[in-house]
């Protein structure tokens, strides 16, 4: 490998310290939501050391597990919001800058195109390490994953980034521009994780020296602004701090890490997940679940006084189930001293606190108000209307997220022959990707039109029928609608319908004898 420059080694370390120092005031939150969320994990948040190696153990520390159940729920409805493995969630649009007679001219490609991505995404790991990506550190707000093809026999393959080996900085277009992997790993297994990469012998001697021992690899993209060509990206490969190898990538899904954020803000790269922003409530059920426990106890093995010549010391509380002496002559030998009340405004408070955190996370249902149960009608407009509430927050999700990953996959079956990009003329063309799960807000619009359409042909039929065009307005219909099954015959076709249709009408007609002078003649059956 020829000798990299040393400018742009110290370019890297300068973006890298930049992002840990970002990521610095955020780690106590992240190890709290991983110590609610998913405790067995490792819980510690940065790149810059090894890890434990052991999980942390806190026996008698987390009361309940309620903060994991969330965050997997939260996981799961996302992944069938907008990354449902049974249908397409994402395809490619006409661009604002694609004329209609363009788009009209390699719309058949793209779609047949779309398919193919889909397959692949099916025949990748994809979906089977979507959770491994998401869960917990979508709900905490940030997570990220590496996309490649590291082989050119082999398959696709989707792997997760946790956030403790994530690193990530803005840009000037308030997107993630600098991001980086941090990955500590043993020696033996360094030629592995960078094929075809020539390494320094000082570094090679000490992996085969010590072949157990681990070596922190970092790999490391940002954007090169200076190109408006097309879209271009840094790449280098760096032992701990020493430059490896670079490399320059171009076009649009050319970056193999993918960053995603959900509710992000305009002011830090890290998103205000669910789970991050209640901290409060996950605080509080925790402590209200000990006192139920402890309220439990009390009921169940009461303290009791047996007698003494003194009264011991319960500045410290009452235990359950202990003994304290008390003077002679109470008139009861051995009895209870504490009455513990009852558990019914805890439950209430702790059931309140529960129910916000499920809406929180995105996964409450409609309540029933009143005493009336709700028509279907309301019922039906809660639940949109609980679904709507994740649009917002889930948009730039998407955007970041499974937009980026599909255009991942397109990037890699181009580069592998599989399909070839779009063109017209001989010059490339910039498409959408475009949110199925946004065809929800454009049923407004076809039940809009729907509802005109009933309203003309019965207020003036003999008018619809000649200014409306019927063919092109349902194929307009059809194609909002994305009903991909239904085909429309071709013009011979339907001159040969039509007169079939006469024929059969003439020859209902002659069967019947129905004439102007006879319309109540009931039907023959031919014979």
């Amino acid at each position: 490998m020829a000798e990299q420059p040393a400018a742009l080694e110290k370019e890297a370390n300068d973006r890298l310290k930049d992002a840990r120092n970002g990521k610095a005031s955020w780690l106590q939150d992240f190890k709290e939501c991983y110590f609610f969320t998913a405790p067995q994990r490792q819980r510690y948040q940065s790149s810059e050391t090894q890890a434990p190696t052991e999980p942390l153990r806190d026996e008698g520390e987390l009361n309940t597990s309620l903060a994991g159940l969330l965050a997997q729920d939260f996981v799961t409805e996302v992944v069938n919001d907008y990354m449902p493995e049974a249908q397409p969630w994402c395809e490619r649009g006409r661009g604002m800058f694609v004329p209609p007679d363009v788009w009209d001219k390699i719309k058949d490609q793209v779609g047949k195109d779309d398919k193919i991505i889909f397959d692949g995404m099916k025949s990748s790991n994809l979906y089977a390490e979507t959770n491994k990506i998401f869960f917990p550190d979508l709900g905490i707000g940030t997570c990220g994953c590496w996309i490649d093809r590291p082989r050119t026999f082999g398959p696709i393959s989707v792997k997760a980034i946790p956030l403790r080996e994530l690193e990530c900085a803005l840009g000037p277009d308030g997107m993630i521009d600098d991001r980086w992997a941090i990955r500590f790993t043993k020696n033996c297994y360094v030629k592995a994780l960078l094929p075809g990469i020539k390494l320094p012998d000082d570094v090679q001697k000490q992996i085969d020296d010590k072949p157990a021992d681990k070596t922190e690899i970092r790999w490391g993209f940002w954007r090169l602004w200076a190109r408006d060509d097309d879209e271009c990206w840094q790449a280098v490969v760096m032992i701990k701090s020493k430059l490896v190898d670079s490399k320059v990538l171009v076009g649009e899904g050319s970056c193999p890490l993918i960053v995603m954020r959900f509710n992000p803000t305009a002011d830090w790269p890290w998103g205000l997940g669910p789970t991050l922003t209640n901290l409060p409530e996950f605080r509080q059920v925790d402590e209200l679940e000990n006192q139920r426990i402890r309220n439990i106890e009390l009921h169940v093995a009461p303290p009791f006084a047996y007698p003494n010549d003194s009264f011991a010391a319960i500045e410290e509380g009452l235990e359950a189930g202990y003994g304290y002496p008390i003077q002679r002559g109470g008139g009861e030998d051995i009895k209870p001293i504490y009455e513990p009340g009852p558990p019914d405004a805890a439950n209430y408070l702790y059931a309140d606190k529960e129910a916000r955190l499920r809406k929180a996370h995105y996964i409450g249902f409609p309540e029933q108000t009143g005493d009336t149960p709700p028509t279907l009608g309301q019922w039906l407009d809660e639940m949109a209307r609980e679904q709507r509430r994740i649009g917002g927050p889930g948009a730039a999700f998407y955007r970041e997220g499974p937009a980026n990953i599909f255009l991942r996959f397109k990037f890699l079956l181009e580069a592998a022959g599989v399909i070839q990009p779009v063109k017209v003329d001989g010059r490339n063309v910039a498409l959408l990707p475009y949110n199925p799960a946004q065809r929800a807000a454009e049923q407004q619009e076809i039940a809009t039109n729907v509802q005109a359409i009933q309203i003309l042909s019965q207020a003036f039929p003999e008018e619809f029928k000649v200014q409306v065009d019927g063919a092109a307005t349902m194929k307009a219909i059809i194609d909002k609608m994305r009903a991909k099954l239904i085909a429309f015959r071709d013009a011979g076709q339907i001159e040969a319908a039509i007169g079939q249709i006469s024929s059969l009408m003439k020859g209902k007609l002659g069967d019947t004898g129905q004439g102007a002078g006879d319309p109540g003649t009931t039907p023959r059956i031919a014979a």
